[in-house]
């Protein structure tokens, strides 16, 4: 039975053809297997993505904006910022609260019911782990339970800026490794295709 790969020999196609048609299975073009089309699809240079060269560049704005504020500016910034975490902080604490009252209410349904049989038991403790196990999951911990301290506005900007730093240096890197990977995928396909027959 012929492969996705195999079908068109049947059909008399030759071998730069059936050689291309493979590459889409293979690393460089690894990513394009499931797309339409044949080998005719790979293109001469692949571009890298700009998704880390925007983020990057957002950062580095940001970083400007950051520096550029003023301390009223900084100090109305942290107390915005502080308030933001603490309706966000109340407000999933309070959805694991409920959440928490659902599952408790479920368990106790489960650990109320008789299994009619027992090898129903099994089907009765699976439905029990699974609850506690969410409730561990879902409702544990403490993380969120007291809320963050307050910073001064020079306090909240220097985290910030920490934070736009740590963004910059990671996007730079993925930024470059995108662009090492694109033509990396180039070469291979244009070694590829200077090595079969015209």
């Amino acid at each position: 039975m012929p492969t996705g790969y195999t079908a068109k020999i049947a059909d008399g196609i030759d071998f730069r053809t059936y050689a291309m048609d493979c590459a889409r299975a293979f690393g460089a073009c690894v990513t394009m297997r499931d797309d339409p089309g044949g080998g005719d699809m790979i293109p001469e240079k692949f571009e890298p993505s700009d998704w880390h060269a925007e983020r990057l560049r957002e950062a580095r704005a940001e970083r400007d904006r950051l520096a550029a504020l003023s301390p009223a500016e900084v100090d109305a910034a942290a107390a915005l910022a502080w308030e933001e975490a603490e309706e966000y902080r109340l407000k999933r604490l309070n959805e694991k609260r409920e959440l928490r009252s659902k599952y408790e209410a479920m368990l106790a349904e489960v650990n109320s019911w008789e299994p009619p049989t027992d090898e129903h038991a099994q089907f009765r403790d699976f439905m029990r782990d699974q609850i506690t196990q969410s409730i561990d999951f879902d409702c544990g911990g403490s993380y969120g339970e007291e809320p963050e301290p307050k910073l001064s506005g020079e306090e909240w900007r220097k985290k910030m800026l920490g934070k736009a730093d740590w963004s910059i240096q990671y996007h730079a890197k993925e930024d470059a490794g995108e662009r090492e990977r694109a033509a990396s995928r180039t070469a291979w396909v244009a070694a590829l295709r200077a090595s079969l027959p015209t």
